[in-house]
């Protein structure tokens, strides 16, 4: 619109022509200059009014905005090196107490509130420099400690001990497992001590009663119990008595699974070699597991000796409940046969039928000395012995 309106007279020299002249082009181009400014339609000067208000406002917003954003990023420095100089004068605390981990967890924490600052900085500062708003991102959630504080594993409580000496071992020795296994909940003879005498009973409790009667606070350590207690109702066995108890066991009507139980218990009190645990072991056992072991070689070790012995026992017991039971009262019914008298006294053999057994001090002796049971010889076993075969053979004829 500017460029309608004519150009401005020149300056004015003198003379009369030349001032007509100049004050006609002064009117001529006020008038243009008035005209053209005047026909500016009123839309377009609101719209562009509008336009110039709309820009300034938006300006104004993202000032506002920015200096809103550089506020809180301050307050944020100030909070992160107020917890930095309180987690650094923890760090040096636990420095001086060489506690290892907590300064490390300490550590790891200053370098959380370090990375969530850069994450704020970075976002101001995208921020700032993109004209429109982002909102802000969510906080940072801080990451699982690693200290990962583990259940302790805790064994059944002990049954509650009366004052009987056989099961004082037991009882104390199930007790030393609940102490290793829950340490943290056991780490002072104080508690260790309660807690024993919170499992006494009967004769027990009444000892504990009259000896910590007047000392609630139990003023002595848990070894210095321990022993006291031992000296009250332990009951220290000899390993005489426990030699006698290997030679007065037998097997009776149990199974040789369960005996085996028995006898591995007091064998482990004795301290016997193995060549005398087997030794026992066999004198133990039932004849008809002495008559089997006799087809048999001798097994090197007692494991190996009680591995055969249930085996035995378990074909011997499952024959003999398979068999019918009505037998016995068959044969009795029956008349018994007459056997033809022989002119010629028949060779006294030395198992032969009819005659007395072997002692079991002899068959023992012939079992560790690895001789025949029938025949006392060496060089074979029953199952191979030649004079057990002529026997039978001339009981035939």
């Amino acid at each position: 619109c500017l460029n309608l309106c004519p150009p401005p007279p020149e300056p004015f020299g003198g003379g009369n022509d030349l001032c007509l002249i100049f004050l006609t082009s002064l009117y001529f181009s006020s008038r243009v200059w008035h005209a053209g400014h005047s026909g500016f339609p009123a839309s377009f000067r609101h719209t562009w009014l509008s336009q110039e208000r709309a820009a300034a406002d938006g300006l104004e917003e993202q000032d506002a905005l920015i200096q809103g954003k550089t506020q809180a990023l301050r307050e944020l420095y100030a909070k992160v090196n107020c917890n930095n100089q309180m987690l650094q004068s923890y760090a040096n605390y636990m420095s001086s107490a060489n506690a290892t981990s907590t300064l490390r967890e300490l550590y790891r924490l200053v370098d959380t509130h370090n990375h969530m600052l850069q994450s704020y900085a970075n976002y101001v500062s995208n921020a700032t420099a993109t004209p429109a708003a982002q909102p802000l991102p969510g906080p940072i959630p801080p990451p699982r400690s690693q200290a990962v504080t583990s259940s302790e594993f805790r064994p059944n409580l002990p049954e509650r001990f009366s004052g009987n000496m056989k099961d004082y071992k037991g009882f104390l020795f199930h007790c030393r497992l609940l102490f290793q296994n829950s340490p943290n909940s056991f780490s002072t003879d104080y508690k260790r001590i309660t807690f024993i005498l919170s499992q006494l009973t009967g004769r027990a409790l009444e000892w504990a009663q009259a000896r910590f009667s007047s000392d609630v606070s139990l003023n002595c350590s848990y070894s210095d119990f321990i022993s006291e207690f031992s000296q009250v109702f332990n009951q220290e066995t000899d390993q005489t008595i426990d030699s006698h108890a290997l030679f007065s066991i037998k097997q009776g009507n149990s199974s040789v699974a369960d005996f085996s139980i028995n006898f591995r218990v007091k064998a482990a009190a004795s301290g016997w070699n193995q060549s005398a645990l087997k030794g026992a072991y066999f004198m133990a056992l039932n004849e008809n597991i002495k008559d089997q072991l006799a087809t048999l070689d001798e097994p090197a070790t007692l494991e190996e000796l009680i591995r055969l012995t249930i085996r035995l026992d378990n074909r011997i017991r499952a024959t003999n409940s398979s068999k019918p039971r009505n037998l016995g009262s068959l044969s009795a019914s029956l008349p018994l046969p007459v056997q033809a008298s022989h002119s010629g006294e028949m060779e006294v053999e030395p198992m032969q039928v009819g005659h007395t057994r072997l002692t079991p001090e002899e068959r023992q002796r012939r079992f560790l000395s690895k001789l025949c049971i029938y025949c006392g010889e060496g060089g074979h076993f029953i199952a191979s012995c030649p004079a057990k075969s002529k026997a039978w053979a001339r009981q035939r004829i």
